[in-house]
């Protein structure tokens, strides 16, 4: 395997063209972005160890450096990609507040225009009608208008609460149901990373192998 061969940038090309060389794939379902940047520190310092420990030509034409190497941008190129899923994933969010704020808004507005009809075309209108039709007719326009339009105030207050509940719980405000009790049961643990992966690099490739491991190690899996 050479260098140029690993100019792919897709974890899953990588696993696919480590499996082909290699006879292993890295299982990224069982790997957190925490756990995959601290691993990708280890097998760096290890990479650094070895390079020290012999020439580099060398080390590129041995398969079990570059096996290390591998493992190494496939996750570096995984962690790339869960960078640009999280910051896509925030403009997402920001896009799908933003709406369900219009929608608040949109409520509010029409509360606004209610208003107005209670408290300034209603009042007008009343006056015309008593002066152009009579009194009798106004009042009856004031009973019939003037209970409907509090009917709708009453009903877009009540409608507007509802909608700025579900923007609150969109932006983690408020929960769905308050009275829900917590989770505590215990995340499930990832299995252990290879304690090995620590040992001295200085002995030439023997560490290679701790960098890939075995069966368990990385959460691998197996062709």
């Amino acid at each position: 395997m050479k260098l140029s061969e690993m100019a792919v940038k897709s974890a899953k090309k990588y696993n696919k063209l480590m499996e082909s060389r290699f006879g292993f794939a890295i299982n990224f379902n069982n790997l957190t972005v925490e756990k995959a940047e601290s691993l990708s520190e280890t097998i760096s310092a290890n990479l650094n160890k070895i390079r020290h420990s012999v020439d580099l030509h060398t080390a590129e034409r041995n398969p079990r450096y570059m096996e290390l190497l591998a493992v190494q941008e496939s996750i570096n190129t995984w962690l790339d990609e869960r960078r640009q899923q999280l910051v896509e994933g925030e403009v997402g969010n920001a896009e799908v507040l933003l709406a369900a704020r219009n929608m608040v808004q949109a409520v509010q507005d029409a509360i606004e225009k209610v208003g107005k009809m209670q408290n300034e075309q209603l009042p007008e209108l009343l006056d015309s009608i008593r002066d152009q039709i009579g009194s009798e007719q106004a009042d009856g326009f004031k009973n019939a208008v003037g209970s409907t339009l509090e009917t709708l105030m009453s009903n877009l207050q009540t409608a507007r609460e509802g909608v700025d509940s579900g923007v609150r719980i969109l932006t983690g405000e408020q929960v769905d149901n308050p009275m829900a009790m917590p989770d505590t049961q215990a995340p499930a643990e990832l299995p252990s990373l290879p304690s090995d992966l620590d040992q001295d690099e200085t002995d030439g490739f023997a560490a290679s192998d701790a960098a890939v491991g075995g069966p368990e190690s990385l959460g691998r899996e197996q062709r």
